[in-house]
C-alpha cells in the first residue's frame, strides 16, 4: 500500500512539474518573425528603403528584371528637402541621359481635402452620420511636376523646400508594379 501511494505522489508531482513546464512556455513571448517568414506570408516587398548621406530616405520599387520603376524620396529631417540635396540624389538615382528629352513641365496648384469624422452623432436627413470636408494641410498637393521622355518627376512642396519627391519610369516592364499600387 505504502507502494502505492508514494507511486502516486511521484505521479502527481510529475505531472504538476509537466503542468508547470508547458505553463511557462505559454508565458513567453512569441518569436520575432524575420525577413523569410514575413516573405512567406505576403510574398516579395514591393519596395525597399534607403537612406542617403544627404539624409533623405528614398523608398525604392523594382521590375521583377531588376530595374528601378519607382522612387519616393523624403526627408530624415523636418526642414524640407533642398534643391542641392536633391540634385544629388537625382543625378545618381536618375541621370539626364535616363530621362530622355524633357516634354512639359506642369505647376500642381491643387487644394487637398480630407474626410472629418463626426465628432457627435448628429445624423443627416437620410439617418447616416455627417461628415465634413476640410483643408488638409498635411498632403501633398502642390508642387510640379516634370514630363520626360522615359520618366515623370513631381516635387512637393515650394523651392527649395519640397516634402517629398517622386520618380516614376515609363518602361514597359514598370506596368506590372501598377497592378500592385492601384
Amino acid at each position: 500500500m505504502r507502494y502505492i501511494v508514494s507511486f502516486g505522489i511521484s505521479v502527481f508531482i510529475v505531472l504538476l512539474a509537466g503542468a508547470q513546464l508547458s505553463s511557462s512556455k505559454l508565458g513567453t513571448p512569441a518569436a520575432i518573425q524575420n525577413r523569410n517568414t514575413i516573405q512567406r506570408l505576403y510574398g516579395s516587398p514591393v519596395s525597399e528603403v534607403y537612406r542617403t548621406s544627404q539624409h533623405l530616405t528614398i523608398t525604392a520599387s523594382f521590375a521583377s528584371n531588376g530595374n528601378l520603376c519607382r522612387a519616393h524620396i523624403t526627408s530624415d529631417i523636418d526642414t524640407g528637402i533642398t534643391d542641392r540635396q536633391l540634385s544629388a540624389v537625382m543625378n545618381e538615382l536618375a541621370p539626364k541621359d535616363a530621362l530622355g528629352k524633357h516634354k512639359l513641365s506642369t505647376f500642381l496648384d491643387v487644394t487637398c481635402l480630407k474626410l472629418l469624422k463626426p465628432e457627435n452623432s448628429a445624423s443627416n436627413s437620410s439617418g447616416n452620420p455627417s461628415s465634413e470636408l476640410a483643408v488638409d494641410p498635411c498632403a501633398e498637393c502642390s508642387g510640379v511636376s516634370d514630363d520626360y521622355e522615359q520618366a515623370n518627376i513631381t516635387k512637393y512642396g515650394n523651392t527649395n523646400q519640397y516634402s517629398s519627391v517622386q520618380v516614376v519610369f515609363k518602361q514597359p516592364e514598370c506596368k506590372e508594379l501598377d497592378k500592385v499600387h492601384h
